[in-house]
């Protein structure tokens, strides 16, 4: 009876022993999870706490809240996300010697990256950045264009941005209604011809502007309050700007004077500064538009955050900059196939009766 209940205890803690061992062996196996789905692409937590690791490494990120290393962390997995994702649809894939041949020269260049790298891994980063670019260079710079015009425009624009400008402003202050309804009289007198100094003594509630006529000073655009900086770089001298606001109130501003920099001729530039400015004004273009490609892939995108648990990734998503409804969904997702030219059929007809 006694070795009965022995063998009983026996079994028991055996069986135990096998659950709690089945248990660790699972734990064991599970040692990453799917962190971020975007549409066909998937990520692990471990792949993006490899990026967020190396976002924090970066100097920049020492200034930084975590709400915005959150956003640009979840903004550079996204991006690479969405447009490898873009990259099947259009059934972007390199030729393996293209591949090769890339690798090659990398690790020419750079040999130690072998001692840190598998070799698979630095072709699978190869193929990644491969199919992105073409992307980008298909879908985003074959928009670009420049010309002469464009150059020209954007030296005006380098050049007033760099200018010195006798700033002038009408503060207002009140309801929403009471300031709109002194704005339309004030853009309805300055029409009429009435000098803005009058205005300002008129309607600002800075109490120098009796006296100044609302003038400020001279000032380069980047010793200004940023929201009037930005917009005096393309303001120009003897128009009234849109309403600006900042924590003092709502601003229009005039500009009643400006001091250009010397030495450029924007009619009459030479080709090394024609060529400074399209690079720079190419630049400008790109970011922009492949700014507004993104935002428009990740409004039409599929996109879900799974439990991030305790990795400390974040766990909401940033809310999309562009409409749904203002996007052709359908374009973003589909692969565009180029039409074959049709034959000339009555040609054809002629040809053979000849």
């Amino acid at each position: 009876m006694h070795f009965k209940h022995i063998l009983f205890y026996l079994t028991v803690f055996c069986g135990l022993f096998f659950m709690i061992l089945q248990s660790v062996q699972a734990e064991s196996i599970v040692v990453d999870r799917i962190y971020l789905i975007v549409n066909s692409q998937m990520l692990t937590r471990s792949e993006a706490q490899d990026v967020k690791s190396a976002i924090m490494s970066q100097k920049s990120s020492e200034q930084k809240t975590k709400s915005d290393l959150d956003k640009q962390l979840l903004m550079q997995l996204l991006q690479e996300m969405l447009l490898l994702d873009r990259a099947n649809s259009l059934k972007i894939m390199p030729v393996e010697n293209v591949i090769d041949s890339r690798l090659n020269s990398l690790t020419d260049e750079q040999p130690q990256l072998l001692d840190i790298y598998a070799e698979e891994d630095l072709k699978e980063q190869l193929v990644r950045d491969f199919k992105k670019h073409r992307v980008i260079s298909r879908e985003v710079d074959s928009k670009i264009h420049i010309n002469s015009l464009d150059i020209e425009n954007f030296c005006y624009q380098r050049k007033n941005s760099q200018r010195k400008i006798g700033l002038a402003q009408i503060l207002l202050k009140g309801s929403d209604e009471t300031i709109s309804k002194n704005v339309s009289e004030i853009m309805l007198d300055f029409e009429n011809g009435v000098p803005f100094e009058d205005l300002a003594k008129r309607y600002s509630a800075d109490s120098n502007a009796k006296q100044t006529g609302g003038k400020l000073g001279v000032f380069k655009p980047e010793d200004l309050l940023e929201a009037i900086g930005e917009i005096t770089k393309t303001l120009e001298p003897g128009k009234i700007s849109k309403i600006v606001e900042t924590n003092m109130g709502k601003h229009l501003l005039y500009i009643y004077m400006q001091e250009l920099p010397p030495g450029v001729d924007c009619q009459n530039l030479s080709e090394e500064k024609k060529a400074e400015y399209s690079d720079s004004l190419y630049k400008k273009k790109r970011g922009g538009l492949l700014s507004l490609y993104i935002s428009e892939l990740y409004a039409c995108a599929n996109i879900e955050i799974k439990d991030p648990g305790d990795s400390g990734l974040p766990d909401v998503l940033p809310s999309s900059e562009v409409k749904t409804e203002d996007v052709n969904c359908q374009a973003r997702r589909l692969m565009v196939i180029p039409q074959k030219k049709k034959k000339n059929k009555k040609r054809a007809g002629m040809n053979s009766k000849s």
